[in-house]
């Protein structure tokens, strides 16, 4: 069997090759196209789990009931954000497959430090992650079998018909609330939600990983640099010097790939993590539902790591400069100097994860997320 030339991130590529998001190794330098057919033919297996909350949501508000609004439209929100974020990815493999060969490259530039210690530490906390996923999903798919008692007397009160146990509410043309039906689309639900939020997930963790190895290679760049400026033989010294610089060059070109990956995914972090976390978290301020609570925990984990991974690249980009100034520059050569300066001058821009044209991933996003979050916890609460 062919090597794989990928030697990072074993763990979380071996979740993502799963449901058809990332290739085997002996196809990784040219994946075939199936493995875009299957995942979509996967995709559009769950597609109706927000279709049928679209039409319930419709027939209620015909009816004037309004049963079940908010978990309606947390359905089709939370769906869609994650299905457009496990495509956007599903179509930036290619560069994905790029990127981690750049990083599995140790001959250019030599293995960084701490690469061996954080691979090994970010194998195992994917595997942690998987399992932590995993418990959310099962929670936000099964909370709702402990309320059925609950949602029949609500029925018995309001005089409706509301189909009670589902993952998710929905409308079938036909009555389906009785054994075996009820059971298959409830299988149904619980299938669709695992392979999206699954998906969505992982490739969170995935996202957060990839940026923690650019880190490492930052890190790695300024001990580069370091060894260079103290090279006691001046030509020596020059040429370590310039192949720091084109090691650096290439780490933020690294970082420009990344963006291509996964930038266009981000806009599900800045433009729906708010309203989800708003609708689920009037949810919970108002009954304390688990599968709510559990949408809630799984968005917020989600975004903060991305968010946190995203202020800690940029840290790192800009921390360079502070290593190169720390070293004593002032004892070399004039044009070392001067050379010197032109880097850390480009240690003020920098690298970090963007979402599109809306900003980038960082603490500060994060607190704008939460503050549009209890925007919509507020409207809900004078609205509802």
């Amino acid at each position: 069997m062919k090597e794989d030339p990928i030697k990072v991130m074993k763990n979380s590529l071996n979740f993502l090759r799963i449901p058809y998001l990332f290739p085997k190794s002996e196809d990784i330098d040219n994946p075939k196209k199936n493995l875009y057919i299957r995942f979509c033919l996967l995709y559009l297996t769950t597609y109706y789990v927000p279709l049928g909350a679209a039409f319930h949501l419709a027939m209620t508000i015909k009816q004037g009931t309004y049963a079940n609004i908010d978990r309606d439209v947390s359905a089709i929100i939370s769906y869609h954000g994650a299905s457009y974020f496990n495509f956007r990815c599903l179509i930036s493999l290619k560069n994905m497959i790029k990127l981690y060969k750049e990083y599995s490259d140790f001959e250019s530039y030599g293995i960084p430090t701490k690469f061996d210690k954080m691979n090994n530490l970010l194998n195992k906390i994917s595997t942690l992650y998987f399992c932590y996923h995993t418990l959310i999903v099962t929670g936000m798919t099964t909370s709702t079998l402990l309320t059925i008692g609950k949602c029949e007397q609500e029925n018995i009160s309001r005089n409706i018909s509301e189909v009670c146990g589902l993952v998710a509410a929905t409308w079938l043309p036909f009555d389906y609330n009785y054994f075996p039906l009820k059971q298959f689309v409830y299988g149904y639900q619980l299938y669709s939600y695992f392979l999206i939020f699954q998906c969505a997930g992982l490739l969170s963790y995935t996202l957060m990983e990839t940026i923690e190895h650019l880190i490492v290679r930052f890190e790695h760049v300024a001990d580069v640099f370091v060894m260079a400026v103290a090279e006691k033989d001046p030509q020596l010294r020059r040429k370590k010097f310039n192949a720091a610089v084109k090691y650096h060059k290439a780490v933020i070109e690294m970082g420009e790939l990344l963006n291509t990956c996964f930038s266009p995914g981000m806009v599900v972090h800045i433009s729906l993590t708010g309203p989800v976390l708003g609708v689920a978290g009037y949810r919970f301020l108002t009954e304390i539902p688990l599968d709510s609570t559990c949408l809630f925990i799984g968005w917020m984990i989600s975004t903060s790591v991305v968010c946190s991974g995203g202020q800690r690249l940029s840290d790192a980009s800009t921390a360079l400069g502070h290593v190169i100034y720390s070293v004593e520059w002032y004892n070399l050569e004039t044009d070392l100097q001067r050379d010197l300066g032109i880097v850390m001058m480009r240690c003020q821009k920098p690298v970090m994860v963007s979402a599109g044209p809306f900003g980038t991933m960082t603490y500060a996003t994060m607190m704008v997320i939460l503050k549009t979050s209890y925007s919509y916890v507020t409207l809900l609460k004078q609205t509802m």
